[in-house]
């Protein structure tokens, strides 16, 4: 065990995804429900390991803060967004510590990102509607060396599937189902 990650199973799981590659195939789902104003509730669907369903059932909620319309009941998407990107990207880095045999004793990931709203309000101008940029931080202390936490920090990112989905193009693909209110 290190790093609160059995390296054994980890090394197994390796295994087992190289001899069958049907083991490595995840699926994942989220529903989100609009519940007032800027306020949504996301809660997870089952999710596939392999062939295996795994029961998931956690929920979170979304707003604005009240300058941007919302009711301040949790965060808004784009703290989502950074939250779900960086958990990624320090999962890989921790398995990765652990893999390596680096005992960790500390790691922190501080992000920041900048929106200009003229873009989302469709004002017209040149603004970006997306973050131009995300900047973070790794704050790590453990056994390794300097050398060796920036070859995981460069591994994390290679091996992160939501920096790769940010930082790569992705298809997205959507259909509204519609129906209407009876009067």
């Amino acid at each position: 065990m290190r790093n609160s990650i059995p390296a054994a199973a980890l090394s197994e799981f390796v295994n087992e995804v190289s001899d069958s590659p049907e083991e490595g195939l995840m699926r994942y789902g989220i529903e989100i429900d609009w519940e007032s104003g800027t306020r949504s509730k996301t809660e997870t669907k089952p999710m596939l390991v392999g062939p295996h369903r795994v029961s998931r059932s956690f929920s979170w909620k979304a707003d604005e803060p009240r300058q941007l319309m919302g009711n301040n009941h949790g965060p808004n998407p784009q703290e989502l967004l950074m939250s779900g990107l960086g958990s990624c990207m320090m999962v890989a880095f921790v398995t990765g510590a652990t893999a390596e045999g680096i005992q960790l004793e500390s790691v922190k990931i501080d992000f920041d990102g900048e929106l200009d709203l003229r873009g989302f309000m469709g004002l017209g101008t040149n603004s970006a509607i997306g973050f131009p940029e995300l900047s973070y931080r790794i704050h790590v202390v453990g056994d390794g060396t300097k050398e060796q936490f920036e070859d995981l920090h460069k591994k994390a990112i290679a091996h992160s599937p939501n920096a790769q989905t940010i930082m790569n193009p992705v298809q997205l693909k959507g259909e509204v189902l519609s129906t209407p209110i009876s009067t």
